[in-house]
């Protein structure tokens, strides 16, 4: 139990240092190509931090139960809109938006966290439907990439600094997904230990635990004031997992939904974050938000709860 317990403190160490070397060698990158911190934090962490998502997608299509990556995605998205901006403003404070730009911009791609929810309404996400999803996935980059969101200043980088920058990066998104998985395993080993009911550990360990880069990476951001990186996680994450996981988990194995209760109740909570959350975009997240965004989620958790007793 100890022995477990120090693992995990070290575990989480890890995971804050890599969140901390991801950001600062990111801007070095996105400055080198010229793309941008916001488009930065949309492809290159946005799909990196979204490969637990993906792994348990493509495992869950093989063995055949890709209902549990969709239910993992959909909670993980109300997880990432609620408790993990949340928690990231908590500890670095509020985080405002004087840019006009991600005011209008940044808004619309939450909106594909309702793609899933709309093409399962008949009851099933299609091998069509996945490559709906996929499709979406492709455009929506595409257009990052060629408008180069936002307009900014790049600090001249050369190549050599640029090929450093990129192997540390690379090195810090490993560090977060690797100590991440562990954390959730020697997560769930405590919490067996100590007592912890099974629902509630694989409730709060499947879609936060996969959510753990995702925090660390947004609140060294926002604790460094690069607030265009943390909404362009924020952003990327909800679109990969909203189109090409579930677009290419459905694709492998299409996806059944069984239980339409459950379903309806992560949709209500989905529709209802990503309205709540455009709706501060527009203006700013204070600590106060955040703290209701965290509220939110609970309440999630627990009428998710009460759904299945």
């Amino acid at each position: 139990m100890v022995i477990d317990f120090l693992i995990f403190i070290l575990l989480l160490m890890i995971l804050i240092l890599s969140g901390i070397i991801t950001t600062r060698y990111i801007s070095n990158v996105s400055s080198f190509l010229k793309i941008g911190q916001f488009a930065a934090g949309s492809i290159i962490t946005g799909i990196a931090t979204s490969t637990p998502e993906l792994a348990i997608g493509i495992d869950s299509a093989i063995k055949g139960i890709p209902e549990l990556s969709l239910g993992n995605i959909l909670g993980t998205n109300v997880v990432n809109l609620t408790v993990i901006i949340g928690t990231a403003v908590l500890i670095a404070g509020g985080i405002d938006f004087n840019e006009g730009d991600i005011k209008r911009e940044s808004i619309y791609p939450f909106f594909t966290a309702f793609l899933p929810i709309i093409l399962a309404i008949d009851g099933t996400l299609s091998r069509i439907d996945g490559l709906i999803l996929i499709i979406v996935f492709i455009g929506y980059f595409w257009l990052i990439i060629k408008k180069g969101s936002f307009k900014e200043e790049y600090e001249l980088i050369s190549r050599k600094q640029f090929l450093k920058s990129s192997i540390l990066l690379s090195l810090g998104i490993a560090g977060l997904l690797i100590s991440s998985w562990y954390l959730v395993s020697y997560a769930s080993v405590i919490a067996v230990e100590i007592g912890i009911p099974l629902f509630v550990i694989g409730l709060l360990l499947l879609s936060i635990g996969t959510s753990f880069p995702e925090l660390s990476f947004q609140t060294v951001s926002l604790l460094h004031g690069y607030k265009l990186l943390t909404i362009g996680d924020l952003m990327g994450t909800t679109v990969v997992n909203s189109t090409l996981i579930v677009g290419l988990t459905s694709i492998l194995n299409p996806i059944l939904v069984n239980d339409f209760r459950d379903f309806i109740i992560v949709s209500i909570f989905s529709v209802a974050v990503v309205f709540l959350l455009s709706f501060y975009l527009r203006s700013g997240i204070s600590r106060l938000r955040a703290l209701l965004l965290i509220f939110i989620y609970f309440t999630f958790l627990i009428l998710t709860g009460f759904s299945i007793t």
